[in-house]
C-alpha cells in the first residue's frame, strides 16, 4: 500500500469515529427530550454529589447520587452525572429536592427538571462585596462553596469573604 491509501484509510476512519460519536450524541438527546415529554413525573432528594474533572463550557460535571420517588412505588437511587447549572437550581447541595421525569421503560435514566421550591437567584456581586449577608453563617459558607465549587467567584474572592464570615461568629 502507498501513503496515499493509508491516508484515505485514515481518514475513513476518522470520520466513521466521528460519524458515530454525533450519532451517539444525537441519540442521547433525542432520548432525554422523550422522557422530558412521555416520562413519570417523580420528587428526588440529592443524597451526594462530586465534582468530577470533566467540564462541559468551562462548567464542572458532577456525580449526583439521587434518591427517586416515584408516586405509589418504593424509593430507589440512581446515580447520574450532571451539571448543576442545566437544573435551574440556584444552590445545589445534598437535600435539594428536585422535580424530575423518569423513563417508564428505564428508571435508571432520570431528567431533572428543576427544584421543588422555586429558588431565589443569589444577587453575587452584593454577596460578594459583603452589601447582602445571610443571617446563618453555617449557609452562608455552604453557599460561598458552592460558589467557589461552581467557579462563580475567585479563590481570592472566597479566602476573603470566608474570612468575614468567620470573624462575624
Amino acid at each position: 500500500m502507498d501513503i496515499v491509501h493509508i491516508a484515505m484509510i485514515q481518514t475513513g476512519l476518522f470520520l466513521l469515529v466521528g460519524l458515530g460519536i454525533a450519532a451517539s450524541f444525537v441519540r442521547s438527546r433525542l432520548r432525554t427530550r422523550h422522557v422530558r415529554q412521555q416520562g413519570t413525573p417523580a420528587v428526588a432528594t440529592l443524597l451526594k454529589m462530586e465534582r468530577t474533572a470533566m467540564r462541559i463550557n468551562k462548567r464542572y460535571v458532577y456525580d449526583f447520587l439521587l434518591e427517586v420517588k416515584p408516586p405509589g412505588r418504593p424509593a430507589y437511587q440512581v446515580g447520574l452525572k450532571s451539571r448543576a447549572l442545566d437544573w435551574k437550581a440556584v444552590l445545589v447541595e445534598p437535600g435539594l429536592r428536585l422535580k424530575v421525569m423518569v423513563d417508564p421503560e428505564d428508571p435508571q435514566r432520570v431528567v431533572v427538571l428543576e427544584p421543588v421550591t422555586p429558588q431565589k437567584p443569589l444577587n453575587l456581586r452584593n454577596l460578594i462585596e459583603g452589601q447582602e449577608r445571610p443571617s446563618d453563617p453555617v449557609k452562608a459558607l455552604k453557599d460561598l462553596q458552592s460558589m467557589a465549587d461552581s467557579g462563580l467567584i475567585t479563590p481570592d474572592e472566597y479566602a476573603r469573604k470566608k474570612a468575614e464570615i468567620l470573624a462575624r461568629l
